[in-house]
Parts: C-alpha cells; structure tokens; sequence
C-alpha cells in the first residue's frame, strides 16, 4: 500500500469494516448480526441499538469446505476449489440423487464420476458447523435467534447456493446476501 504512495490511517477488524460498508443504521439500531464467509477464517460482528454488541473471528471458513470436499471425493485441492464453485450447494435435499459431476471435464488428470448430492452433504456438514459456532458466540450475549433485522452474509463462502437457506435454518434468523451501501464512484 505504501509503495502505491497511500497512506494507512488506522487498521479495522475485517467484519467491521464489511459491516461499515453492508449494513444499515436500521439494522444496527433494531439488531443484527453480519457474517463474513472467508477463506480461512468466518468473522462475524453483532449489533443492537446501533452499537456494536458482540465481535469474533472463528477459525473456520469456505477453505475448509474445500479441503473436505478434496478429502470427500479424494481430488486435488484446486479440483475440489472449481468443484465447489461450479457445483457446489449447500442443500442437499435440491440435489438429485443421481446427478452425477465428471471430474475429466474439470482437470485432464483426474478421472471418474462423483455423486453431486454426496458433495453438498459435504458442503452442508461443514457450513452447519459454522453457523453453529456463530449461533454459539451469539447465545454467549444472549441473542441466538433474537436479532429483528437477522443475519446478513458476505465474503465468498456466501455466494454457495442454499447458505441462505441453511443459515436461516441454522440461525433461525431472518438471512440475506450483504451488498455494499452508498457506495458512489468518481
């Protein structure tokens, strides 16, 4: 950064600074929690009455999805990456069972057929482990299931189809993908 000639005024907690850009004075003042799906790491910061009740980095992200999911339909790690992009969803019951991925078709040296329900089962597993680990640091302050404005996602763990679907049920929170606010470019 500095040799781009810019100056640091002060370092900011990652889901801080995402929530700075994502949530809203409403969701702030009436509770909310933002999640931030990274790679090796999940953040999360929770508000209430516009301010900042509860923060936390747990050390679990979308990485280790990729990582099981190498180890599940023993891949490489970079097959198992674009797997998960492509493929990849977080419910397996909107999976059918016999839907099949060809992993020839994702990397010349890998052969064989693997099962697309069996890889969200995967996906599922370890995103139901996160979501109770933010579940837990919530229940720690008191407010598991009781933020009026819910659960905002970000980070890239977030765009796997059926999180939101999953954190609801996990969270049992109101859910939905975070996109940055009163953003204005020059």
């Amino acid at each position: 950064v500095m040799q781009a000639g810019i100056d640091i005024d002060d370092l900011v907690l990652s889901p801080l600074a995402a929530a700075q850009s994502v949530l809203t004075r409403r969701q702030k003042e009436l509770g909310v929690v933002l999640v931030e799906l990274g790679g090796g790491t999940t953040g999360m910061v929770a508000f209430e009455e516009s301010e900042l009740l509860h923060a936390a980095i747990l050390p679990v992200g979308s990485d280790h999805i990729t990582n099981d999911i190498a180890i599940g339909l023993r891949t490489a790690v970079d097959v198992a990456e674009t797997v998960k992009l492509e493929y990849g969803h977080a419910l397996p019951t909107a999976i059918k069972k016999d839907e099949e991925i060809n992993l020839a078709k994702i990397d010349k040296h890998e052969e064989g057929q693997v099962s697309r329900h069996h890889l969200a089962e995967i996906i599922q597993a370890r995103l139901e482990e996160i979501f109770s680990m933010v579940n837990k640091q919530l229940k720690s302050v008191g407010r598991d299931g009781q933020l009026p404005a819910g659960a905002i996602l970000t980070g890239g763990g977030a765009k796997i189809p059926g999180a939101v679907e999953l954190a609801k049920k996990e969270l049992r929170l109101p859910v939905q993908i975070g996109f940055p606010q009163n953003i204005s470019t020059i």
